[in-house]
């Protein structure tokens, strides 16, 4: 939808030919350099040669309607008399002074609005381009995303006085449009339509915002089980607004599963891995994921999540985490989230909520454990207050583009220590309560090398701060999701900083080889490690095949191939 802006000077440069601009950018420059004696009361000249295809394309007025444009209203030229038998012929301008804004009042169908808009500009020069931005910024905020989409602006120059400009600028509202009917065409019911309507800010009744019908077709992007056929269609009747998307469904909801061979002495162990992701429960984009994984015989890892943007017909989504793990015959951990989702720009969301962590230990240590072991076990309940935000998300299977995202969480909280009267003397020396902090950031991209080749890479840095911890209290590192190489939760560490790569050959469109590596770097006692290894992705009809080989190692330790693992699973797409 364009701006209609008038304007009583002289109009924009007419760019549609680059060649002028060359043209008028080069001979501005030599004029420096090339001043004619005819001239000598002009500020610069410019030299033609009397070539057909020069002097045809070039016009001394566009070089006086760009000087008119920084402020030179007065600006004019001569042309010198010259004789066919000269070469060139030789522009003489003069700029003359340079005018200055002395006020701009705005008016809004007649009636005078009071605006800080132009109070920047006040004493400045004349700068045309300057205020027709600030004019056009103007009209997008107070008339076409506030139910005019139609409104126009004129600019007119009311005086000249002492070299500053006094202009007036008249808006023009015209029809007042709101929101009517959203049609959705597709092959089958994607999606409830009065939750997409409150989803895309557009409501029954509400006045039609220019932003928010430019921003449908990034908005539908990130829902990614829907994807826009054809361009948004939008009509106007009877001052309402009829749109219309032509969607197609996108199957984005996963199942993944793995298995993993892990030596352990002469024996080989078989561990298991499971994640579900729904997009769109409900019909209603309502996000459910359960993630579950057995790393060892008495070990293992359950989390569900579950999300939804715009709840509730609000500009507010909703989130809820619970997950629980079980380390062994040793402790057990419960934590728990609830918050709220805003999406400050489409790609930007930030969150806040209560987050709550239980450690329990599920027996009685004896003494000769306490006394052996290095880090201490302790029962513990944690309250936070948790931060997040996160710039776009990461692809979630191989994909032959360009990508990034940024997520980070902030937990900051107080610990408090159960029975802590009955700890044995050599925990006990520390205090009931204390200040607890939890940081995690990461970084993603990828990027196209040539036309098949890939390079994944992930950035992680995490710190759990707290002056008092135990060991059930740490940050596990380790298994398919960070360390490979490494079994899961192998690493107990304070802090880390995690790089992973994925050197990746398309073989299709779809299927890929891959080699990797990580790396990663961890508080004093341990650290640092790094895994490397190789995978296959092939593509099938509804999902893909992976394998993955990979073999970790201490920086001073040497490789051991016998503690390599071996992961096989598929991601199956509904």
């Amino acid at each position: 939808m364009q701006n209609g802006i008038c304007m009583y000077i002289p109009a924009k440069i007419n760019t549609k030919l680059n060649r002028i601009l060359f043209i008028f950018g080069l001979y501005c420059w030599l004029s420096f350099f090339c001043i004619n004696v005819n001239a000598q009361n002009y500020d610069f000249s410019i030299q033609i040669p009397l070539s057909k295809t020069v002097v045809s394309t070039f016009d001394p007025n566009k070089v006086i309607d760009s000087l008119q444009n920084l402020g030179f209203l007065a600006a004019s030229y001569y042309l010198n008399d010259y004789t066919e038998a000269d070469s060139v012929k030789v522009y003489s301008f003069q700029k003359g002074e340079r005018f200055t804004w002395g006020s701009i009042n705005y008016y809004i169908d007649g009636a005078r609005v009071g605006t800080n808009a132009t109070k920047s500009l006040l004493n400045q020069y004349a700068d045309k381009k300057v205020l027709e931005k600030q004019i056009d910024d103007y009209l997008t905020s107070e008339a076409h995303n506030r139910g005019y989409p139609f409104a126009d602006a004129i600019l007119q120059i009311d005086s000249i006085n002492n070299y500053k400009v006094y202009a007036s600028v008249n808006i023009s509202l015209k029809n007042q449009i709101v929101y009517d009917s959203l049609i959705l065409k597709s092959d089958k019911r994607i999606i409830n339509k009065d939750y997409l309507q409150h989803y895309l800010h557009m409501p029954l009744g509400a006045l039609f915002n220019t932003a928010y019908y430019q921003s449908i077709t990034e908005k539908i992007k990130r829902l990614k089980f829907l994807k826009l056929v054809e361009p948004p269609l939008l009509q106007f009747s009877n001052s309402k607004s009829q749109i219309t998307l032509n969607l197609k469904s996108v199957p984005e909801n996963q199942l993944e599963a793995f298995l993993g061979l892990i030596p352990t002495g002469e024996k080989t162990n078989l561990t298991g891995q499971v994640d579900v992701s729904f997009l769109n429960l409900f019909k209603r984009a309502v996000i459910w994921q359960l993630n579950w994984q057995k790393y060892s015989a008495n070990s293992q890892f359950l989390n569900t999540y579950l999300s939804q943007k715009s709840a509730f017909k609000s500009p507010l989504g909703i989130e809820a985490q619970f997950s629980l793990l079980q380390e062994d015959s040793t402790f057990l951990q419960n934590s728990y989230y609830t918050g709220l989702l805003y999406s400050l720009n489409e790609p930007l969301t930030l969150g806040l909520g209560y987050k709550g962590v239980s450690n329990v230990l599920i027996r009685e240590l004896d003494s000769t454990e306490i006394k052996t072991l290095n880090e201490p076990f302790r029962s513990s309940q944690i309250n936070s207050i948790k931060f997040s935000a996160g710039w776009r998300q990461a692809i979630t299977y191989p994909v032959l583009q360009n990508d990034y995202y940024i997520r980070s969480d902030l937990d900051i909280g107080v610990k408090k220590i159960k029975n802590h009267s009955n700890l044995s003397a050599k925990w006990k020396d520390i205090p009931e309560r204390s200040e607890n902090f939890n940081l995690l950031l990461e970084l993603g991209a990828q990027q196209k090398l040539m036309k098949r080749f890939l390079i994944e890479q992930r950035f992680q840095l995490a710190i759990v701060g707290n002056k008092f911890l135990a060991r059930n209290d740490l940050l596990r590192l380790g298994g398919l999701q960070n360390l490979r190489g490494f079994d899961r939760n192998f690493f107990y560490t304070s802090n880390y900083g995690l790089l992973n790569f994925n050197y990746r050959y398309f073989l299709d469109n779809n299927s890929s080889f891959f080699l990797l590596t990580d790396i990663a770097k961890l508080q004093k006692s341990i650290g640092t490690v790094y895994a490397f290894g190789a995978g296959l992705d092939v593509k099938s009809k509804n999902g893909w095949f992976r394998l993955i080989y990979a073999v970790g190692s201490n920086v001073n330790q040497k490789i051991n191939f016998s503690t390599a693992k071996v992961h096989f699973g598929y991601i199956a797409l509904f």
